[in-house]
């Protein structure tokens, strides 16, 4: 006899707020950052789950937690990529003494 598969734990308060600014720092529209899975943390997942060939479920649970931090860890985010900006230094190596000693 074969057992189902255990459905996925939904994630809590907490975990939800790191599925949303994963997803928010991919680029995809969360919402407001405050842990509650609404109807636009659920589309930006579908939308994420779509654009990665998963199957669509719209669930903030920790295995989507888990494929967000291993993306994220993996490679630059298309928020980045699609702005083409340069990264810009904080203020400290903007007005440090090199920088301003032509330094930098």
């Amino acid at each position: 006899m074969i057992a189902a598969p255990a459905p996925a734990m939904e994630a809590d308060r907490a975990e939800t707020v790191e599925i949303q600014i994963l997803l928010q720092h991919l680029g995809y529209e969360v919402g407001t950052v405050d842990g509650i899975a609404g109807p636009l943390l659920s589309g930006a997942i579908r939308a994420f789950e779509t654009d990665h060939g998963l199957p669509i479920t719209g669930r903030a649970d920790a295995a989507l937690g888990d494929l967000l931090h291993g993306i994220v860890a993996a490679g630059p985010s298309r928020a980045l990529l699609a702005t083409g900006a340069a990264p810009r230094h904080g203020f400290w190596q903007r007005h440090s003494w090199p920088a301003r000693m032509g330094g930098l």
